[in-house]
This record gives structure tokens, sequence and C-alpha cells, in this order.
């Protein structure tokens, strides 16, 4: 009669482990980024040296950059929203001008964000104030920083070099990462064409995306037999790109 109870407690307490085990499992299965990607990310970027393309505001809430920009009016191509961009460098001044290097001092990997931070990642409230007294536009130290927004989990696909650096180069110029990372471990026949951002013949998608950045469209082909027939279009320096890849690497390369 007295077994009763102590088996039950037993039999409760057995189930609470096994769902606490099942629970830790279910979590490490849908964890979008592993520690190792995050670490090599870290590697990838820390350190290096960017120039940016834009004035970026000195303040710690930086740049919002968003992945898929048509799927707000207020974004432009890039996935910005120049007004607030506007607003900011206002109240807060310029941590980074445009057209000056600065180099990669932190990146953190959230759930749907991946931030950059550049020269020390941009100062606090204060730097509201000094922007009243000096005027718009001010430059302050400091730095800024430039949050990649997903709007979904950031993978570890995410972050890998052909995938972060076309996002990086919407608002960096990032040549100086690919001549120190990419070209050492890239065919020496593609080095010269990557250094020079050209697509040639022979390139898989992976340097094309390093040399030219995500093309403005994708179409694939029908084909006949099992070949893999696509064709990339970009609009480069006025000029239209048509790249021609078969089953991975560019067949043909035509300018207009």
């Amino acid at each position: 009669m007295y077994l009763i109870p102590q088996i039950r407690r037993s039999t409760l307490l057995a189930a609470t482990v096994l769902l606490a085990l099942a629970s830790a499992n279910l979590m490490s299965l849908h964890a979008a980024t592993s520690e190792k990607a995050k670490v090599g990310f870290s590697k990838l970027l820390l350190g290096k040296d960017v120039k940016s393309l834009l004035d970026l505001p000195a303040f710690k809430e930086g740049l919002d950059l968003y992945i898929n920009p048509k799927t707000d009016k207020r974004l432009d191509e890039r996935g910005i929203d120049l007004k607030d961009l506007a607003k900011y460098l206002k109240e807060k001044g310029v941590g980074v001008e445009r057209d000056e290097w600065v180099t990669v001092t932190d990146v953190k990997v959230d759930s749907d964000r991946i931030e950059v931070q550049l020269g020390g990642g941009g100062e606090g409230s204060g730097a509201s104030k000094n922007a009243e007294k000096k005027g718009a536009g001010f430059k302050r130290a400091g730095g800024s920083r430039v949050n990649f927004r997903y709007g979904r989990d950031v993978t570890d696909a995410d972050l890998q070099l052909e995938a972060i650096l076309p996002l990086l180069n919407r608002v960096l110029d990032t040549g100086k990462i690919g001549a120190s990372l990419v070209l050492k471990d890239i065919d020496p026949e593609f080095q010269d064409a990557v250094r020079a951002k050209d697509i040639v013949k022979g390139m898989p998608y992976k340097l094309v995306l390093l040399s030219a950045g995500e093309p403005d469209q994708k179409k694939v082909e029908d084909s006949t037999d099992d070949s893999l027939h696509e064709i990339w279009y970009y609009m480069r320096d006025g000029r239209r790109w048509v790249v021609r890849f078969l089953n991975g690497k560019v067949e043909k390369v035509q300018v207009f």
C-alpha cells in the first residue's frame, strides 16, 4: 500500500527528466548557427580593413540593412531606409565617413541578425549631444556599426564567405578582405579576375559572387538532357552583363 505513492513519484521524476532531455535536444536541433561557424566567421572579419561606401551614424545602434528590401517600400535596393539614416546622421553625427577605411573591431551573430562593428562600434547617447552642438554631420570618434537583418533565423550557410561578402558589398568595399583571404584559396587562373572584379569563362558560382556580388536577376533555362543551364543578369557601370552557366561554371559572358 505504501509502495504506490513511491512508484508514482519515481515515474513522475523519470518523466520530468526525459521531458527536459527532449526539450534540450529539440533546442539543439533548431539552433540556427553552430559555435564552430560563429568562431570561423569572427576570424574571417575581425581585424580586417573595409572602406565605407556611405556616411554611417556615430551611435551604437548604427545602420540597419534589411536583406530583403522588396518587403518594405521605405527601403532602397540595398535594404536601407535613407530617411532614417539621414535623421540619425543629423542627430548623432558621423561615426564613419564615406570613403573612409576602417577596421572591423567586433562581430556578433544573433538569432535573426549579424552585427558588424566598425572602428569601435559607435558611441552612446553622448554622440547625439555633441552632434547638436557642432551641427549636423559632425565627425565623431568611435566608429559605427552595420546590422544585417535577415527577417529569419541566421544559419551556418549565412556565415560563409561567399554568402556574407555580397551583403557587405552593399555598403562596404571589401576588396582587402578578398585580397587577404580569398585569393590564396582559389585557382590561380581566376585570381586576377577576382582582383579586378571581372567575370571570366570557367568561373564557378562562388567566384562570380565574390567578383560581382548577387545578380539582379537569375534564370534557369530548360534543357533536353541532364545538364543545368542558368543565366545571371547584372547592371554594372551602366552596362548589362549576361553570364551564362553550364553545370555551375561560366560558359559565356556577354556585355552590352
